[in-house]
Formats: C-alpha cells, sequence, structure tokens
C-alpha cells in the first residue's frame, strides 16, 4: 500500500473493507441467491419475472414445523432480507409471484444457514482477495447500502440454539420463551400517546409491550424495566428502579392511561436522556441500556440530534412504527443493524405477531451480537484496532473546515478522511500521515452540512473510524458600503471585500419607479462600481452580492439620492402692495441659463409668468388682484434641464380706502367732503353716501378717481349725517368704505356728567350720573369684568332717571361702566368709570362693617329657629339678642354656597359670643368650620376643653395643613361655664387670638390658599368625626359672625359684655322691667266704638300735582298735504361718470323728530317685561303664610321607635273577576242527588264552558298574541287596580272563576273577608284552558 497514492489506498481498503466486514457468503443456484450476511442474516435475491405481476410473496418456515417461527413477507422488488434465523436448524424458503388471478410458486429451497456459511468459506479460501466474490458496499455510517436498504427485512430468532459462552442463556419451557442475559440490563420503553393512537388502540399498545417483557427475568440484579409516555410532553409513567418484580411491571402496563396529545419523538427522547438514563432514575453504569420506541406517525419537531446522542452512549435503540410511521425516520433513529432494529407493521393488530420476535431481538442484542461460528471470526475486527477520539470540527468558513482529534494510543500508518454532502453527494477524501491529529477540508460548498470520518489505517486493516456532523458558514456577504462619491447622475460605491469572494453582483433601481423602469446590474471583479446614467433628484436602491462560482452571499443593501441641479434659495418677498410684489432670492452656485418664475392664486382664477436672466436676484409680479394669496415657484433653467423649484406664499393687501375726511360747510345748504387719494394710481372711481341720522333717505353720488373732493348738496342744518365713501379699482376690487360722521355747527349732544359707581351688594352695583343739558330720549348703559374676562352687556335706562343698579355681577369683580345719552339727533359720546363690587355684605345698615352673619345664614334668630331641630332659644342674660342652645348631635350644616355668596377673602376674623356646658364633651370640637364635600377639614376653629386650648387651621396654597394652637391662662376662662366674646383674627402671615376684646397671643401662620367654592359649613362638630352623620357638641351662642377684615378686633368694644360697658362707648341696655307705682302703666284694653261725628267743613282747593313724565309718542298721524312746487335750481355741470356697481345697503337711520299729536291710537297688545328692577327696602313683618312646598332631601335621620300597630281597616270593594286558578284536588264523595239536580248542573256546566271557548276564541282573533297566563286589568275611572290594599277575592266554589284573581305578595295588609258565593258549576269543563 503506497502512501504516495491516495487514490489507490482507497481503492485497496473499499476492498479489503468489503471482505473483512461482509463475511457475505453467496449461493447462487437457478433462479434463487442466497447471501448470509453479518448476524446470520439471510440475503436472497431473484430472477424478476416478466409481466406486469402485483409483486412477490416470501415464506420461510422451519421444516421442524415450528409455527411461531414462520415468516411471510410481501415485496415489489426481487429481493429481501430476513434476519433472526437459527444458524443449526433446517428451513424451507418458497417465493411466488402475485398476479391478478392468484399466486405462482417461482422458486422454493431448503437451507441450513451453517451449510451455506461453511460452502461459502470454502469457495472464499480458493477465491484470491479482490476476485469476482460480490463486494458490500461500504459504509462508514453503520447504515444499510442504499440497495440493501429499499428490499423489505424482517428477522426472527429460533426457539432453540446452543447456549455460547459468555452469551445469553435461551430457555425453553414448552412454548414459552426465556431470557437471561449475561449482564444486567436497563430498558426504557417510549410509547406515543398522540391522538393518533386512540383509546381502542391503545390497549392493544398495552397488550405488545406486555408481552415484549414477559420473556425477561425481570429484578434489581437483572433486568430494570421503566416506561416515558409521550405526545406534546413526555411523562415518565415509572422509572427503571420504581418496580422490582415483573408482576409489578406488567400490572403497571395494564394501569396505564391513555394520554393524548401531540407527536414530538424529539422532545421524548431529550425526556428519555435527561430524566430516565440517569443514576436518580435507577440507571447501572453496568448494565446494557436498551430504548424501544413505539409509534404510528412521523415527528412534528427534529429527532435526529437526539438520537445521535443516545446511540453515541451506547444505547441500543430499537424503533417500531405502526401504519403511518415514518419508516425513514426510525431508521434514523434506531440503532445498527436496522434490519434487526427498525419494524414497522401495517396495523395494531399486527403488533400481536411481532412481539414474540422482537423479544427475542432484544435478546439477541443483549448478548452483544451473533454468536461467533468458527474459522469464520479470524478476520480481524475493527474494535481490535485501536482508534482515534474526540473529533473536533473547528475553524469554520464558507469553503473550509479544520479537524483535529486525540490520536489512538498507537499510532497508524495513515489516516483516512472522507467526507460528503449529509444531503447526498460523491465522496471526497484525503489521506494524511499517522503521526498527524488535524487537517482541513477546502473547496466546500457553503451553507452545506456535512458528514465527516476520520478512519485509521493499520498493517493489518482498519480501526473504527470517528464521524461528525459540521455545517459550513454562509458566504459572507460584503461588509461597510460606503457612498464614495455622489452627483446628480453617478453614484460611486465602496467596500470591504469579502472572504471567498471571487466577484460581485450590483443591483440598482430607484426606490419610486417610474412607468416601466427596469433594475440594473452590473458584475465586478473589485469591490467598488460607478453607476451612471441616473437622473438628478432620485432615490435609488442599491445591493451588493457577494459571489463564487454558482453561490451566493446574502445581500447588502444601501440607499443613495442623487443631489437634484441646484434650485434658487432663500426666497423672500418685498414691496408688497394691493396689486404688486417684488420676489428675491439667492442666485445658485453654478451658471443659470434664465430664472422662470409662476405664480398662481389660492383659487386658481388667476395666474402669470415671468422670467429673468440667470444673474438677476429678484423680479416684480404684477398686476395682482388684492387681498389674494399667491403661490410663488421659482426654476433655475440649466442647460442640462431645470431644478426643483423652490415654493413661497405672498398675500397682497386689501384695496386701500381713501383716508383724512373732512367737511367743510359752503353757503346754503351745501357741504364740501375732502379726502387723500386711496393709491397713486388704479383708482376707478369713488362712490360717496351720505344718510341723515334717525330716519331719513340716503343720497349717494359718484366722482371720478382723479378727485379729491366731492360737494355734497341738500344737506339740513339742524341734522346730523353719516357720510361713507369707497373706492373702486380698475380690477374690479373695491376697497372698504370709510365713515364720517358730520355734525352741523347748530346741533349739540351733551354726555352725562359726574358718573359714580357704588357697590350695593356683592353681586351689584349702583350707578348714578348728572344728566345734560337738553331733551335726552334714554340712557344706553354697558358693562363688563374691566379685566375683558366676562361678556358685555347692555341697559337701557328711561331718560328721566339718573340712577340705575346692575345686578347678577361677580363678587369680589372691578367692572368698567360706559352711559351714553340718545338723543333724538343720536347718540352722545360715552362716559366712563370703574367699579368693584363687595367682597362682603354689610353687618350693619349703614355698610360700615362688612362680613357674613353665621347666625342668620344657619337660621338662629327669633323667628325661624324653632324649624330647627335640636335647638332652643332663651333671652340673653345682658339683653339685646337672644342666647341659642345647640344640643348635642344637633349637626348644624349648611352649603357653602348658601352661607358665603363670595369667596372668603384671606384676611378676616371670626367673632363668637359662647359659653360652653356642664354637657359640652372634654374632647375637641368644632366650633365653626368648613368642609370640602367628603367632610375633609379645610378651614375651622377648634376648642378642646379637655386641653383648655383653642386652635386655628386652615388649608395652604399647596393643600398642607397649617394649625396655630393658643393655650395660655387667658384662654383656659373659656372652658369656666361662662359667656366669653372671642375674636380670632387671620392675616397673611399670622393669626392674632382676643378674649373679651383682650389681646392674648400671636401665632405665626403659613398663606391660606383658596377657600372652597363647593363644600359644607358645620357648628359644633366632633373634630373625631368623619362622614354626613357625625355627632356634635352641645354649647350656647349669642353670635358668630365673620368679619371682613382682620383689624376689627381692636375696633369692638365688647359692649355684649357687662364688664366691658361704660356709658361712653357702649349704650345702656334696654331694662327688663322699667315698671314703678309712679309710672303709668301700659294701655288697657280698646274700648267699644263711639257714635259717628259729625261731616266737617270742605277743605280748600288743593294745589295743582306736579307735571307728570311724557307719554310716549303716539303713532304716525296721516300723511299731509303735498307741498308747493319749489323754485327751479340752477343749471348744474354734467359730468358724464362711468355707471359705478350697486351700492351697499345702509345702515338704520337714527329716529326722526316727534311729530304731530295724533289720534288716540287702539289699545295695543302687551310689552314684554321689562328688566328687573332694583331691590327695595325691607317690609314689615307678614303673617305666616302657607306652607312651602317640600325643600330639599336632609341628611339620613336616627332611625325612629317602632310605632305602634293601626286599627284594621274597613272590607275592601269586591274585586273585578280573575282568572281561574289551577286544577283542584278530586274533592269528596257528596249525597247523593237527583238526576234533575245532576242535570242542570251538567247543562250549566256545558254552557259556560261553551261561552268561555267562544270568548277565548274571539279574543284570540283580536289580538294575535299568543294567550298569557296574566291578564292586564282595564280599570274604570274611580276603580282600584287588581291586588290593592284592603281588597280581596271573593271566596268560590270549585269550578268558578275568581274576582281578582292575581294574589300580589307583600301588597299590604288583606282586606276583610268577601261574603260567601253561591254553590259554583262544575269546574271540569274550563280546566283544558290553561293546562
Amino acid at each position: 500500500m503506497s502512501s504516495g497514492d491516495p487514490a489507490h489506498l482507497g481503492l485497496c481498503l473499499w476492498l479489503w473493507l468489503g471482505a473483512t466486514l461482509g463475511r457475505e457468503q453467496v449461493q447462487a443456484s437457478g433462479l434463487l441467491r442466497l447471501a448470509v450476511l453479518p448476524e446470520d442474516r439471510l440475503q436472497m435475491k431473484w430472477r424478476e419475472s416478466e409481466g406486469s405481476g402485483l409483486g412477490y410473496l416470501v415464506q420461510v418456515k422451519p421444516m421442524a414445523g415450528d409455527s411461531e417461527q414462520e415468516v411471510i413477507l410481501t415485496t415489489k422488488t426481487p429481493k429481501a432480507t430476513v434476519g433472526g434465523l437459527s444458524p443449526s436448524k433446517g428451513y424451507t424458503l418458497q417465493i411466488f409471484e402475485l398476479t391478478g388471478s392468484g399466486r405462482f410458486l417461482l422458486a422454493r429451497r431448503e437451507f441450513v444457514i451453517e451449510d451455506l456459511k461453511s460452502s461459502s468459506l470454502d469457495r472464499s479460501s480458493q477465491r484470491p482477495l479482490g476476485s469476482g466474490a460480490p463486494e458490500p458496499t461500504p459504509s462508514h455510517t453503520g447504515s444499510p447500502d442504499p440497495e440493501q436498504a429499499s428490499e423489505p427485512q424482517v428477522a426472527f430468532t429460533p426457539s432453540q440454539d446452543p447456549r455460547t459462552p459468555g452469551g445469553s442463556e435461551w430457555r425453553e419451557t414448552g412454548p414459552q420463551f426465556r431470557c437471561l442475559p449475561p449482564v444486567p440490563a436497563d430498558m426504557v420503553f417510549l410509547v406515543d400517546g398522540s391522538w393518533s393512537i386512540g383509546h381502542s388502540h391503545f390497549q392493544q399498545v398495552k397488550d405488545f409491550l406486555a408481552s415484549v417483557i414477559a420473556p425477561f427475568e425481570i429484578g434489581p440484579d437483572k433486568v430494570q424495566v421503566g416506561l416515558t409516555q409521550y405526545s406534546g410532553d413526555a411523562q415518565t409513567e415509572w422509572d427503571l428502579n420504581s418496580l422490582s418484580t415483573k408482576e409489578q411491571v406488567l400490572a403497571a402496563v395494564r394501569r396505564l392511561r391513555y394520554k393524548g396529545g401531540n407527536t414530538f419523538t424529539g422532545l421524548a427522547l431529550t425526556h428519555v436522556l435527561g430524566q430516565n438514563l440517569q443514576p436518580a432514575a435507577g440507571l447501572r453504569p453496568e448494565a446494557a441500556k436498551v430504548v424501544i420506541l413505539v409509534t404510528d406517525g412521523k415527528s412534528q419537531d427534529d429527532v435526529h440530534t437526539a438520537a445521535r446522542v443516545l446511540k453515541d452512549l451506547g444505547v441500543n435503540v430499537f424503533a417500531v412504527g405502526v401504519k403511518n410511521a415514518d419508516e425513514a425516520e426510525l431508521r434514523l433513529l434506531a440503532s445498527p443493524p436496522r434490519d434487526i432494529t427498525v419494524h414497522s407493521v401495517l396495523d395494531f393488530l399486527q403488533l400481536g405477531a411481532l412481539a414474540g420476535l422482537l423479544s427475542r431481538l432484544i435478546c439477541q442484542r443483549l448478548q452483544g451480537g451473533s454468536p461467533r461460528q468458527g474459522p469464520a471470526a479470524a478476520a480481524p475486527a475493527l474494535d481490535t484496532l485501536p482508534a482515534p477520539t474526540s473529533l473536533v470540527l473547528s475553524q469554520v468558513t464558507s469553503s473550509s473546515i479544520r479537524l483535529s482529534w486525540t490520536p489512538a494510543p498507537r499510532h497508524p500508518l495513515k489516516y483516512l478522511i472522507v467526507w460528503r454532502a449529509s444531503r447526498g453527494g460523491t465522496p471526497r477524501e484525503v489521506v494524511v500521515e499517522g503521526p498527524a491529529a488535524s487537517t482541513e477540508l477546502h473547496n466546500l460548498a457553503s451553507r452545506t452540512e456535512y458528514l465527516v470520518s476520520v478512519f485509521p489505517i493499520y498493517e493489518g486493516g482498519v480501526g473504527e473510524g470517528l464521524r461528525g456532523l459540521v455545517t459550513t458558514a454562509p458566504l459572507p456577504p460584503p461588509r461597510a458600503l460606503t457612498l464614495a462619491a455622489v452627483t446628480p447622475r453617478t453614484v460611486h460605491l465602496t467596500w470591504q471585500p469579502s472572504a471567498g469572494a471571487t466577484h460581485y453582483l450590483v443591483r440598482c433601481s430607484p426606490a419610486s419607479p417610474k412607468g416601466e423602469e427596469e433594475e440594473r446590474e452590473v458584475q465586478v471583479g473589485r469591490p467598488e462600481v460607478l453607476l451612471d446614467g441616473l437622473e438628478p433628484g432620485r432615490d435609488y436602491e442599491v445591493s451588493v452580492q457577494s459571489l463564487r462560482g454558482p453561490e451566493g452571499s446574502e445581500a447588502r443593501g444601501i440607499r443613495a439620492r442623487t443631489p437634484t441641479l441646484a434650485p434658487p434659495r432663500h426666497l423672500g418677498f418685498s414691496d408688497v402692495s394691493h396689486d404688486a410684489a417684488r420676489v428675491f432670492w439667492e442666485g445658485a452656485p453654478r451658471p443659470v441659463r434664465l430664472v422662470r418664475v409662476t405664480y398662481v392664486s389660492s383659487e386658481g382664477g388667476h395666474s402669470g409668468q415671468t422670467e429673468a436672466p440667470g444673474n438677476a436676484t429678484s423680479a416684480t409680479l404684477g398686476p395682482l388682484s388684492s387681498s389674494t394669496t399667491y403661490t410663488v415657484r421659482v426654476t433655475c433653467l440649466y442647460p442640462g434641464g431645470g431644478s426643483s423649484t423652490l415654493t413661497g406664499r405672498v398675500t397682497t393687501k386689501k384695496a386701500p380706502s381713501p383716508s383724512q375726511l373732512s367737511m367743510t360747510e359752503l353757503p346754503g345748504d351745501a357741504v364740501q367732503l375732502a379726502w387723500v387719494a386711496a393709491a397713486p394710481s388704479g383708482v376707478l372711481v369713488y362712490q360717496i353716501t351720505w344718510t341723515p341720522l334717525g330716519e331719513g333717505k340716503a343720497h349717494e353720488i359718484s366722482v371720478p378717481g382723479n378727485l379729491g373732493t366731492a360737494v355734497l348738496p341738500g344737506l339740513g342744518r339742524h341734522t346730523e349725517y353719516d357720510v361713507t365713501i369707497l373706492a373702486y379699482y380698475r380690477d374690479g376690487a373695491r376697497s372698504d368704505p370709510v365713515s364720517l360722521r358730520y355734525t352741523p355747527s347748530t346741533v349739540s349732544r351733551s354726555p352725562p356728567s359726574n358718573l359714580a359707581l357704588a357697590s350695593e351688594t356683592p353681586d351689584s352695583l349702583q350707578v348714578s350720573w348728572t344728566p345734560p343739558l337738553g331733551r335726552v330720549l334714554h340712557y344706553w348703559l354697558t358693562y363688563a369684568p374691566a379685566s375683558g374676562l366676562g361678556p358685555e352687556k347692555s341697559v337701557s335706562v328711561p331718560g328721566a332717571r339718573s340712577h340705575v343698579t346692575l345686578p347678577d355681577l361677580q363678587a369680589a369683580t372691578k367692572y368698567r361702566v360706559l352711559v351714553s345719552a340718545i338723543y333724538a339727533a343720536g347718540r352722545s359720546e360715552a362716559v366712563s368709570a370703574t367699579g368693584q363690587t363687595a367682597a362682603c355684605p354689610a353687618l350693619r345698615p349703614d355698610g360700615s362693617l362688612p362680613g357674613f352673619d353665621l347666625m342668620v345664614a344657619f337660621s338662629l334668630v327669633e323667628k325661624a329657629y324653632a324649624s330647627i331641630r335640636g335647638v332652643a332659644m332663651e333671652p340673653s342674660a345682658f339683653g339685646g339678642t337672644p342666647t341659642f342652645t345647640l344640643f348635642k348631635d344637633a349637626q348644624l350644616t349648611r352649603r357653602v354656597s348658601d352661607v358665603y355668596p363670595a369667596p372668603l377673602p384671606p384676611e378676616h376674623t371670626i367673632v363668637f359670643l359662647v359659653r360652653l356646658l356642664p354637657e359640652t364633651p372634654r374632647e375637641a370640637f368644632a366650633l365653626w368650620q368648613m368642609t370640602a364635600e367628603d367632610f375633609q377639614p379645610l378651614l375651622g376653629v377648634l376648642l378642646d376643653a379637655g386641653k383648655k386650648s383653642l386652635t386655628y387651621f386652615h388649608r395652604d396654597p399647596r393643600a398642607a395643613l397649617q394649625e396655630a394652637t393658643f393655650d395660655p391662662q387667658e384662654v383656659r376662662k373659656i372652658f369656666f361655664g361662662s359667656f366669653h366674646k372671642v375674636h380670632v383674627a387671620v392675616g397673611r402671615s399670622k393669626v392674632r387670638l382676643y378674649v373679651d376684646c383682650r389681646k392674648v397671643a400671636e401665632r405665626p401662620l403659613g398663606e391660606m390658599g383658596s377657600p372652597p367654592a363647593a363644600g359644607f359649613v358645620t357648628l359644633g362638630r366632633l373634630a373625631k368625626a368623619r362622614g354626613p352623620r357625625s355627632s356634635s357638641a352641645a354649647f350656647q351662642l349669642q353670635m358668630l359672625q365673620i368679619v371682613c377684615s382682620d383689624t376689627w378686633a381692636d375696633e369692638d368694644r365688647c359692649c355684649e359684655l357687662p364688664a366691658s360697658r361704660d356709658g361712653e362707648t357702649c349704650p345702656a341696655f334696654v331694662s327688663a322691667c322699667s315698671c314703678s307705682s309712679e309710672t303709668p302703666g301700659p294701655p288697657g284694653p280698646q274700648g267699644p266704638p263711639g257714635l259717628p261725628g259729625r261731616n266737617g267743613t270742605p277743605g280748600e282747593q288743593g294745589f295743582p300735582g306736579p307735571r307728570g313724565e311724557p307719554g310716549p309718542p303716539g303713532q304716525m298721524g296721516p300723511e299731509g298735504p303735498g307741498g308747493q312746487q319749489g323754485s327751479p335750481g340752477t343749471q348744474g355741470r354734467a359730468v358724464q361718470g362711468p355707471v359705478g356697481p350697486p351700492g351697499v345697503k345702509g345702515e338704520k337711520g337714527d329716529h326722526g323728530l316727534p311729530g304731530l299729536q295724533g289720534h288716540p291710537g287702539h289699545q295695543g297688545i302687551p310689552g314684554r317685561v321689562g328688566l328687573q328692577g332694583p331691590k327695595g327696602m325691607r317690609g314689615l313683618e307678614g303673617t305666616a303664610g302657607l306652607p312651602g312646598p317640600p325643600g330639599p332631601r336632609g341628611f339620613q335621620g336616627m332611625a325612629g321607635a317602632r310605632g305602634t300597630s293601626g286599627e284594621r281597616g274597613p272590607p275592601g270593594t269586591v274585586g273585578p273577576t280573575g282568572l281561574p286558578g289551577p286544577k283542584g284536588e278530586r274533592g269528596e264523595k257528596g249525597e247523593p242527588q237527583s238526576l234533575a239536580t245532576l242535570y242542570q248542573l251538567v247543562s250549566q256546566a256545558c254552557e259556560s264552558a261553551i261561552q268561555t271557548h267562544v270568548s277565548k276564541f274571539d279574543s284570540f282573533h283580536e289580538n294575535t298574541r299568543p294567550p298569557m297566563p296574566i291578564l292586564e286589568q282595564k280599570l274604570e275611572p274611580g276603580t282600584e287596580p287588581l291586588g290593592s290594599p284592603g281588597t280581596r277575592s271573593k271566596a268560590l266554589v270549585p269550578g268558578e272563576w275568581g274576582r281578582g284573581g292575581r294574589h300580589l305578595e307583600g301588597r299590604g295588609e288583606p282586606g276583610a273577608v268577601g261574603q260567601m258565593g253561591s254553590p259554583g258549576q262544575q269546574g271540569a269543563s274550563t280546566q283544558g284552558l290553561w293546562e
């Protein structure tokens, strides 16, 4: 064997492997050819029959008549392989051809395996190596050759065979087979439990498992059996060490429950590796390992990896497929040789015939293979020669890999490395020297899985090889694509070269194709390309792909945008008028042939274009329309095309109006109007209109556009006029009208004077003024918040009045009020003033003390307190206002909006005159406080009788609680049971406490936040109380006020307290009793009326009363006669002017002078309701009125005591006839009656039944709805509905329809029992209606 000739070495190796490993014994006889394969497998081939047969039937039967060993199989090809034959037994082989009319014997042969082997060895010893003996195809992966893989294969083991030293002991007791392997064995069954198996077939699978397990000796030191069932996931039914006897294992098989699910065989094999074949599950290192897979379908996941790992670990894998099992997948899973370990049956019923054969094959495999047959084992075996280990595949690229391995203990002569694509292809090989431990394989295809084998070659043969799978990397794509240069028509692209690439494919296409643009592609050998012929301003998609022969890498792309031809920049506008504009721009850096400027109006009705030289930077656009937006586009035109367009917008100005109007009185009744021209040119005509104020006819004239004055004739000297002028332009535009009020020198309209505003209430203002001279028809007032944030309102005041009250204003808000006088000749100028509404109402009649009286707000006054629960009134011990006692749980609560119509100012004083009672609780309570809607305290004063302290609290602008607590000695006397007046003066940064008008203490306090606009105000509420229904304290209160100032405490003199009274500052109290013996008593009762007196003398005539206000103007009188014809006027100059456009409708003029007194008119319709007048003074106390409407719902009261039971009401009226009741029970047998009575009852029952059916039939046709078991009652006026309280149906006899048949439970107490009805008719005839 020459080391320098690898091809010759490889050929010799294949020949040697064929002679050594095959040991194929061949005997040919006529049509039939037999060959003995390793492990006593018998291969048979025969001559294919002519014609179109259906196939062949192969029958192998022991000559001893052992029916268990008979094998029958069918095949389409003229060859088959049978395994598991006993070497010393005699067999009869028959081969039949299958046709449509039956089967015909082709060949028959009797044989003994040992005879076939010995005769073939004799011939082999006389034939040199490499002669005409058949050579098996070499296989380096342990799988059968392609020819053998396509033929049907079956194996069985004889029932009796001589014991082989070191092998298994096969025992035969009658027909039963027993297996006791020489070494312990760990056997795991992996059973498919997917949905395709089904419950009925799963029972057959369990019978098959029991039959396979039965021949083996089960025990901790013998054979151990575990089982896992799998579908979508794997589930260990029991481990190897779970069951120690055969009886336990077979019982567990019988109890096995069907799982159901998908078929994930790869996941199940991984589960067997990680869970079942582990020491914790009972795996023994010295035991042989067997996995038996039973499945009926193809796996839904990858099985290759897990199966390969199992077999690499020395696990013997048997695969049994049923029905739709994928045989190719089973062969991939099973251990070699596949004709022993792979079995397929067409139906679950055939599993029973396979069980005994599979048990023998497993037993034979556990002995380590087939027994050696004397001289036939003389050839060296593969596993007797040292072999390398640990094959490592590294440095994988797209075209090469590196192999390294751990050398064998004894260096071989050489290593033969063989590789081929796993999906098929021609094997390739290379030979390296024996001392080497690595090599590299080149010129591989990218993205391809290769099967690599390494065989050590010795002088005595070939050792066991190493095998591995490796997938080459994909061809690397180009990297770092870079746009080196981009011009309007070219793109220069570069990239980093790819390892292994011989050239590159570049594709270029527009990102947004126009029409039928095609993709361009070019191949280059260098990592760069120049793409030309592109369009400016386009986006292109460019991709580059590495190529090596027919192989290509993934493409890498980049987007490139060609620059546009340089457009103009920085577009702007200047000199914009109503009919022209100037556009300017910054020129392009490259020479430009021409600049084109286009413009179009926003509505598209007006457009134009102008062109400028290439070096120009501005252009004038015109004529344009006024008040119109134009879109202007500027484009640079180059020799090679146009640039992109620069776009801008410009809006022309309004058509200008005439200005600086002035009026000059001329002799007579003419007036001259002068103005400044609207524009230097372009005005076609001026239109002038003058209208007298009030009622009068408008006049107008038109003058040419080149004039600046006009004479207006016929203007009265005692009438004001509105004069309007506007300009019409040649392009049809019209300016805005300009008006001027012309007042002759003889007319005067004076405005009112001395406008004054005064705050009357927090939501109103009193407005007054001094009337002007002259006859004023009425005054017009407009008012609005001075901040401008509120709406403007107006009101009209009769001319005879000089004051008005403005109601419904915002409290504490400044308002601006304007007043103008309306004359017959028009309106005067307006005078204005600003005033602010009061933040607080007045506590005193003179308005000197603003604030809120909470006693009134809570109805703690003499005339209203009686309506409040838990409040009592008693006269004050000091005189003056009475004292009110608030008992425990009085719970006085009001809404904030009802107590404070205006927000509480930040500076205020809380004043109260209080007395604490013995019943006052020792815990803290809020004498007064404001809460949110959820009753969370926000502002208030707390009194704590236990700590003898007073606390004021509020929330700052950040809603944080601010507190100030006072507990000096002066505060303690508040809690000693007498009346004390307390002032809590709240400033912006501090709070001061006064007791009995003496300052006690001062505390710093943060600024108060905005008082709540919504929420509640409570009196006496306990501090710990929560929610609306809470407890309150008992105390006496004589005064509770909030003064809108923090200085009131220094001004108050506490005249309510006797100790603070003196004659100078406080008036004397009215004595409670001022009677004595010297003073007259009170007037007595009124006496009887006296006699009528005599008539007095007539009085003198009184003076005439004051003149009343003038009444409203009467209706216009009839039209007077026409006046005399006037004298003709002077001849005027006729100026033919252009026809002007139609004039606009003038505004309504002012009212004219009042006409003569007309005849009294008929009574008119009632006028509209006038404005609300000012609030009047408080009237005298009236008599008590009728009870008012129910007020809003108050807080829930406490549950009252249970009242006494009322008297039983009178009996109710008899209700209407009700529906028939349910069928009654059979009554007792009555006394015998005469035949005449029975006949009468039967007749009445029949008649009632017929009438009932007829009425039901009629009602059915009148109403298409199906009959319902509950009828609606039609009520007559004055009647009561069914089931009302106090009514009850009349007592009924069986068969009679009841009245008021609906019985409604829970509707009041039942009324008295009605009178007993007469005996009813037979009820049987009506039962069928409702059943």
